[in-house]
């Protein structure tokens, strides 16, 4: 029916002339972090605002650094949620998005921090159950000196090298996907946090174990076996959240490159199936023919999108004005992507009515994964 009143829509416009940017079938879709809500009331409104302005996916942050904004029997309550790591906050963020979500038809995928294991200065204090950070020191990234990620005030990194650190993240995200009637697992920060990361002792035995190969490479093959680990884990869709600039082909003076400073490689998650779409996050302005163009860094994504979807990230910056995102949207469609996720929602929600009355105008679905 959806598909009907939209050829209906789009012969009405055309009859009168009118420009129709819309697609019957993108993902437009929106992150919403976990700084974002502190109540049942904030996801119920927030959902609803999302609904409204004409999105149909919500990529809902339920895992921030090895704790939970859900019921989890793994890892401890956030302390973002009443101030107290492990103090069950007494309604459940994941379950009222879900339920105001799909009443709304929005998509609702969990959205969790892979590797990030604490922030701040101040360590994660006693709870039930235990944080990873207590009872697994030793899974934190260590730089060439061997000496491991202290508190700062940023966050810090379990290492992707490490079996028992990609384990968790496959159970937390199995966890999910069997509690809750999620419409997709998202990962964010599934990366190492830089190009001098991964020295840890538990890492570097593995790495002998598999023959001392090199250690770049062997990090990416740890990456990617955290994504395949967490596909193999659950039966709904999986995507990541990757870096904008996967190689620097253009010669841009002053870029870093998912594949080579985060070991994150983008092509090898699609080529090699571990994930249904990328959702690179590709924050800059289109800005044809010059450094950091939206338009050329999207166009690469979908060059290597391997058969797999990808949906454009893109920077909701309050001094862009709603010409940029509105710009960087229609781009995209130009590109190829088959959808774009806007980061996010405290932002974005500025342009909400501006989207609604241009490029989310007329309805459209997500569009299915065939090969799931």
């Amino acid at each position: 029916m959806l598909a009907f009143i939209f050829a209906i829509t789009m012969h009405i416009s055309v009859a009168l002339g009118q420009s129709v940017t819309s697609a019957p079938d993108e993902v437009r879709g929106i992150w919403v972090t976990r700084w974002t809500y502190g109540s049942a009331d904030d996801v119920v409104r927030i959902m609803n605002e999302v609904a409204d302005a004409g999105f149909n996916t919500v990529y809902f942050q339920v895992r921030g650094q090895h704790d939970a904004f859900y019921k989890s029997t793994i890892e401890p309550w956030s302390d973002g949620l009443t101030g107290t790591l492990g103090k069950d906050p007494g309604w459940d963020p994941l379950a009222v998005a879900i339920e105001t979500g799909h009443s709304r038809e929005l998509e609702v995928h969990a959205y969790i921090n892979s590797f990030t294991m604490w922030r701040g200065l101040k360590p994660p204090g006693q709870s039930t159950p235990v944080h990873a950070w207590r009872t697994d020191a030793d899974w934190l990234v260590a730089t060439e000196d061997g000496m491991p990620s202290a508190l700062n005030d940023g966050y810090v990194y379990a290492s992707p090298g490490q079996a028992d650190v990609r384990a968790r993240l496959a159970a937390v995200a199995k966890e999910i996907a069997t509690q809750y009637a999620v419409d997709g697992i998202h990962l964010d920060h599934i990366r190492y946090p830089g190009p001098e990361h991964g020295h840890d002792l538990g890492s570097l035995a593995a790495w002998e174990e598999d023959g001392q190969p090199d250690f770049g490479d062997w990090r990416r093959t740890q990456v990617n076996k955290a994504v395949a680990e967490v596909q193999a884990a659950v039966s709904v869709p999986v995507s990541a959240a990757v870096w904008g600039v996967y190689t620097n082909r253009w010669g841009w003076a002053g870029v870093s490159e998912g594949r080579n400073a985060y070991f994150q490689d983008a092509d090898a998650f699609t080529r090699e199936g571990h994930v249904d779409a990328l959702l690179p996050m590709v924050y800059w302005k289109v800005n044809p023919g010059e450094r950091l163009d939206f338009t050329a860094l999207v166009e690469d994504h979908v060059s290597r999108a391997n058969g797999r979807h990808v949906y454009a990230g893109i920077r909701t910056d309050p001094a862009w004005g709603a010409e940029a995102v509105i710009a960087c949207i229609e781009s995209a469609r130009k590109a190829g992507a088959q959808g774009v996720v806007l980061f996010e929602y405290s932002e974005g929600k500025a342009y909400f009515d501006a989207l609604k009355a241009t490029v989310f105008k007329l309805p459209a679905h997500p569009p299915k994964m065939d090969w799931r």
